[in-house]
């Protein structure tokens, strides 16, 4: 059987340079602001999030069986607030995941049009979060 590759792969070089630009534009400021928010001077912020295939594969699992029309997931990003539970996680950046279906009334429902559009968020199915964070949080790629 042969595999269907998914769009949208990129090579470990440019992986890096993605990572490498987002550490150049953004984590500075990121990291002024988690310091100011967690009045910690040495904290960083985080620049990952791991979640394991079988998270991964639960989660995807869990959007078919509560929503047959799900098109795909949306990464948001997050912040947990300096009131969070996890002692490790307070003040420092996340992502978490929505399952998406096709817009009402579009193309796309009716198959016709683009499924990279998106589609519109379910807000009715929970989220998928509490990645763990990078080790150590702000570690660059390849971790």
């Amino acid at each position: 059987m042969k595999l269907d590759l998914p769009k949208g792969l990129i090579s470990p070089d440019k992986a890096k340079e993605l990572n490498q630009q987002f550490v150049k534009t953004r984590s500075k400021d990121l990291n002024k602001i988690v310091k100011k928010e967690s009045g910690n001077p040495k904290k960083e912020d985080a620049i990952s999030s791991w979640f394991s295939l079988e998270e991964i594969k639960n989660y995807i699992a869990y959007v078919e069986s509560n929503a047959p029309d799900a098109n795909g997931l949306r990464v948001y990003f997050g912040a947990y607030s300096n009131t969070d539970k996890k002692q490790s996680k307070k003040d420092l950046s996340t992502v978490f995941f929505v399952p998406t279906q096709p817009k009402s009334g579009s193309l796309q429902k009716d198959g016709l049009g683009d499924p990279e559009g998106g589609g519109t968020d379910i807000p009715d199915l929970n989220g998928l979060n509490d990645g763990t964070l990078g080790n150590p949080p702000s570690a660059e790629y390849p971790n």
